[in-house]
């Protein structure tokens, strides 16, 4: 994923940062994750970030160190 394609994140995770400090931006094999720290989420904030920046989710994944990991990426617009 090229720097331009990463910016186009960076409105996101601001607003992520805002309202849950504890989660993080995640580039793995050039794929943006949203990193929760936490064993357990609040699905009503998920979808609450899905809807505001129009996007979906990819995949999800667990670890004990990490917490709950969401792949996400904008959906096309017509």
């Amino acid at each position: 994923m090229n720097e331009k394609k990463l910016e186009e994140y960076d409105e996101i995770f601001d607003f992520i940062e805002d309202n849950l400090p504890d989660w993080e931006r995640l580039l793995i094999d050039g794929h943006i994750k949203i990193k929760t720290n936490q064993k357990n989420v609040q699905f009503a904030f998920m979808e609450q970030i899905l809807q505001k920046f129009n996007l979906r989710i990819t995949d999800v994944s667990f670890t004990d160190y990490y917490g709950i990991i969401f792949g996400i990426e904008k959906l096309e617009t017509v």
